[in-house]
């Protein structure tokens, strides 16, 4: 059984976009993205277990179940439908050559690169929650790690951060 509710993640989600650069109209991938090469990479695992102070098993194994798959953005995991979400086949047309990123800020000028994350993980008393986000903002600028947020008062905050690559 899933821990907590979309709702829950909606919430986790709205805490960390608060964190990242994104613009007015802000282009996210249209399906989830994990952040690990699936079906175990046990080496990334490792480091998240080391590395992620106090990340509790429940929430990772959590994580794991909820991102076996990916799942589409849009709506349930769209906080406020604030973000513009663009699918495999339309990214490939504009990235199809190395006029991508000009022809990218040309059709969408309000948005500051794109945007991927994952599903949320939650232990079971939704109080902790792991995921997944990246960002690129032109061929060799991006970033993407995994997020650690505590439930503390009723309110999100981050707990922790860790990189999992970097352009």
């Amino acid at each position: 059984m899933l821990n907590g509710t979309i709702a829950d993640e909606q919430e986790v989600l709205t805490a960390c976009l608060a964190q990242l650069h994104l613009g007015e109209g802000q282009v996210v991938r249209s399906m989830t993205r994990s952040g690990l090469q699936m079906p175990g990479d046990e080496r990334m695992l490792s480091y998240l277990r080391e590395n992620l102070g106090g990340l509790d098993e429940e929430a990772l194994t959590d994580f794991l179940a909820k991102n076996r798959e990916q799942h589409l953005i849009g709506p349930d995991l769209n906080p406020g439908e604030r973000l513009i979400c663009v699918g495999d086949e339309e990214f490939e047309h504009i990235f199809r050559d190395g006029d991508g990123w000009a022809r990218f800020r040309r059709e969408f000028p309000e948005s500051d690169g794109t945007l991927r994350f994952s599903r949320v993980g939650l232990d079971r008393d939704v109080t902790q929650a792991m995921l997944y986000a990246g960002q690129q903002f032109d061929w060799n600028v991006g970033s993407g790690g995994f997020w650690l947020f505590s439930k503390l008062d009723g309110e999100w905050t981050e707990a922790g951060r860790v990189g999992s690559w970097l352009s």
